[in-house]
């Protein structure tokens, strides 16, 4: 804790809004944390994903074990996840197996949970037979608690159940946010209490984006406030949904807009999104001063895709809550492999280079000249990951180089991409997959797109 505290006296001052609930610093009073609310938040952990391929098999698991290590460190109250804890609604038996391993080592112990539950868990958590929290169910000795929702990836199917519920049962983890009526949705807080300091803890499982925007919009969902002290509560909502607008041709975009999101709560956690917004973001709902409300969207702990996006740091998030006010600190995950996202336009030759008349490959595997550019941008990509790499990373990083046939490229047989990468084999951890191939017309081209031309300009500079 006194580490913490040096680095939070290190961070720049942010200017605060009137009625601000977001504070660059929580002040410990002479009692020290007792009214303090520790949570550690993470999203989109796909437990399993990469696990049919041989350099990726571990990663998620790696990931997920970082997290729980990094709640254990910071001896927080709880850790809330933001769903798809498994990458399949049907996990394999070895990801099954390896989960609940973690889950025994990291969440049971004799440690204290200074945590008050004070509302009725039979609701809660109605879709269990057990009408408890599971910190305070005598059989078991849980010293970490954790409380997740659903993602659409352990999404309910069949019978209603996901490898969640069975985790639930089994008094591993905690998970609400779970609806049966999807006609209308009554959303009933975990009500929490450390100290002075309450939590109203709402949750929505993955729904369909429709389904939920009409459900707002048709005023058939309903957010059960607690009765007793109505301003005292700091009020979280977690959610699973697109965030962006994702459909064209959909009247609600497959999205969920934030705007339907009641202006009472204080902090919404956005999973699902797998970009890290490493800094809260507010939403003003109207020019009223503190009329609005938090986002926090924490990002995937793993990339599932080879984008831009995904490849920036992941992050895990200690959330502490004093009364009304709330403190948000990134935790950069140091186990997450390196990725690289580059592209190469092919738009002009050099001088004095011709491509075949008939735009074919030689069949003999002749000379191009295409083929030694994308060869000598990715021994670039690999240098670079290899600067940047972490001493806890794995040592093979993800590659995506996207190469795009333009101008009077466009008329050439494009490289077989596949074929390229898997030359880089045993120095990348996804060979077959580095090189994607784009074949355009006319394009418009940006200043911080990279292409023949500007990689010409600077071998001569």
């Amino acid at each position: 804790l006194e580490e913490e505290e040096r680095e939070e006296r290190d961070q720049p001052e942010r200017v605060a809004r009137s009625n601000d609930t977001l504070l660059e610093k929580i002040e410990r009073t002479s009692v020290g944390n007792e009214d303090i609310l520790r949570i550690l938040v993470a999203s989109d952990i796909h437990v399993g994903y990469g696990e049919n391929k041989s350099n990726l098999y571990l990663d998620s698991i790696n990931s997920f074990e970082e997290v729980l290590k990094i709640a254990v460190e910071k001896k927080v109250d709880m850790v809330l996840l933001g769903g798809d804890l498994f990458h399949e609604n049907n996990p394999s038996r070895d990801m099954q197996h390896r989960v609940i391993q973690l889950l025994r080592q990291y969440c049971l112990s004799d440690n204290e949970v200074n945590l008050e539950f004070l509302s009725d868990a039979s609701i809660n958590f109605d879709h269990s037979r057990f009408d408890r929290v599971n910190y305070e169910d005598a059989n078991i000795n849980v010293g970490l608690p954790i409380f997740t929702i659903h993602g659409n990836h352990d999404d309910t199917a069949g019978k209603g159940l996901t490898i969640l519920d069975v985790l639930h049962e089994a008094g591993l983890i905690n998970l609400f946010g779970k609806f049966s009526n999807i006609d209308q949705f009554d959303v009933s807080p975990i009500l929490l209490r450390k100290g002075s300091t309450r939590v109203a803890l709402f949750g929505i499982g993955s729904q369909r984006d429709d389904r939920l925007c009409r459900a707002f919009a048709g005023h058939t969902i309903r957010f059960l406030r607690p009765r007793a002290g109505y301003d005292d509560w700091f009020n979280i909502l977690v959610l699973h949904q697109n965030r962006p607008v994702r459909s064209t041709h959909r009247s609600t975009g497959a999205y969920l807009p934030e705007q339907y999101i009641p202006t009472f709560f204080d902090l919404v956690i956005w999973g699902h999104e797998h970009e890290c917004k490493p800094h809260c973001q507010y939403v003003a709902s109207s020019d009223a001063k503190g009329d609005g409300f938090y986002v926090l969207q924490p990002g995937s702990t793993i990339a599932t895709s080879l984008t831009k996006e995904e490849a920036l740091q992941k992050n895990v998030f200690l959330i502490k809550v004093k009364g009304r006010k709330f403190q948000c600190k990134p935790i950069p995950l140091q186990t997450t492999r390196p990725m690289i996202v580059d592209e190469v336009i092919l738009d002009c030759l050099p001088e004095g280079v011709r491509l075949p008349a008939n735009g074919l490959r030689p069949s003999g595997g002749g000379f191009v000249l295409d083929e030694m550019i994308i060869n000598d941008k990715i021994e670039e990509m690999i240098r670079e990951a290899e600067s940047k790499r972490g001493p806890q990373q794995p040592k093979l990083p993800l590659l995506r180089l996207k190469v795009i046939y333009a101008g009077p490229w466009a008329g050439l047989q494009p490289i077989n991409g596949r074929k390229l990468g898997m030359r880089f084999e045993d120095r990348v951890a996804n060979a077959a997959e580095v090189v994607v191939v784009r074949k355009v017309g006319d394009i418009w081209f940006s200043l911080n797109i990279f292409s023949i031309s500007q990689m010409s300009t600077a071998r001569n500079m």
